[in-house]
């Protein structure tokens, strides 16, 4: 061993070279050649730094993907940003043509503000969940609005379809001119009005005039045979609602029963088959905001209402498809809704709305 010790000293002092250490280098080096006895030195490598993911991240729920806009030049993506609803909201405007507000106070605490997305749709077991929240007894303040459904999923749209909107209206203007292009939307305003006002009438128990039935025109044949399942007089029509806890407002348009269930309907009209839930964009998301509105009022909850229906009636006269949304899937859509609620009010206060297209 001793050997050893002086052939291995011997060595390192012959490859030594000849320059002048400082006294720190000269025990690091005295320090690496004891070592050096025990065996070869491994020298430890830099540490990488990895991103490590937070434990409080919040993962969002996946959304069902935004199908292709059939072309730019459609408005098919048009229908699904309006409501063609005939009743005002609270904040008297309807929904339409809203400017979208700024500012820095919302009705919520940052923890409230974080955890919209608990919120339950229906009741829950003697009310625990909402006792722990701030309800609001009026609509309005001098700081805040309630901003209508229509609103936040304007405000909160996909990127994607909010360039696809972008690029048809402006494809509208340059082929219409604006005077044109404000005609076309009174034309799609009215067609879905004018089917409203005649399920109106249907819905309450009578049967609409043959005039009515003609200025609904070919969208009334349609949705007409698609309701031989829909019974009548509906429980609500056209009823303004307001969730007292997340403070938003819309109007549903009819809750009622189909097949001996009670189901949240939504009324649609399109130019293209919409074969899916998918592709009626967010039209499943605006039932289950209508559906946890009227279940958070005293006035109207309900235990019995937790399915919904999404009727889409053709301008071509097609058939109507009708989507049966079942609780399990308005559970899932209203967890989307509630991530909607969370980023519109979030970006209020931040002052980041997108402008209203």
């Amino acid at each position: 061993m001793l050997k050893i010790f002086i052939v291995r000293g011997f060595s390192t002092v012959i490859k030594r070279p000849k320059v002048k250490l400082s006294k720190a280098d000269v025990i690091k080096r005295l320090n690496y050649e004891n070592k050096a006895l025990f065996g070869a030195v491994i020298k430890p490598t830099a540490k990488r730094k990895t991103k490590t993911k937070s434990t409080e991240q919040v993962t969002l729920p996946k959304t069902t993907a935004h199908p292709v806009v059939e072309s730019e030049y459609t408005s098919e993506i048009f229908w699904q940003s309006r409501n063609f609803s005939r009743v005002k909201t609270p904040n008297g405007d309807g929904g339409e043509n809203e400017s979208y507000p700024t500012g820095l106070v919302i009705p919520f605490t940052d923890k409230e503000l974080q955890a919209i997305t608990k919120f339950p749709l229906v009741p829950s077991d003697r009310g625990f969940v909402e006792s722990q929240w701030k309800l609001h007894e009026q609509h309005e303040s001098d700081q805040y609005k309630s901003p209508s459904v229509n609103r936040i999923l304007s405000a909160t749209m996909p990127e994607a379809s909010r360039q696809a909107l972008i690029r048809w209206k402006t494809s509208k203007i340059a082929e219409l001119g604006e005077e044109g292009f404000q005609l076309l939307q009174k034309e799609i305003f009215a067609r879905g009005s004018t089917l409203h006002a005649t399920l109106e009438t249907w819905l309450s128990g009578c049967d609409p005039s043959e005039e009515a039935i003609e200025k609904t025109g070919i969208l009334w044949r349609s949705v007409s045979g698609a309701l031989k399942d829909v019974e009548r007089p509906a429980k609500l029509i056209e009823q303004k609602l307001y969730h007292p806890y997340l403070h938003y407002n819309g109007v549903v348009d009819c809750i009622t029963s189909i097949k001996g269930h009670y189901h949240v309907i939504e009324w649609k009209t399109s130019d293209n088959p919409k074969t899916s839930v998918g592709a009626t964009y967010d039209a499943p998301v605006q039932l289950c905001a209508y559906l946890g509105a009227l279940q958070a009022n005293g006035e109207h909850c309900d235990s019995r209402i937790q399915k919904g229906a999404i009727f889409v009636a053709y301008t071509s006269g097609k058939p109507a498809n009708v989507h049966i949304l079942e609780p399990s899937e308005m559970r899932r859509y209203w967890l989307q809704w509630l991530h909607r609620v969370q980023e519109y009010w979030t970006r209020y206060r931040d002052g980041t709305l997108p402008e209203p297209i």
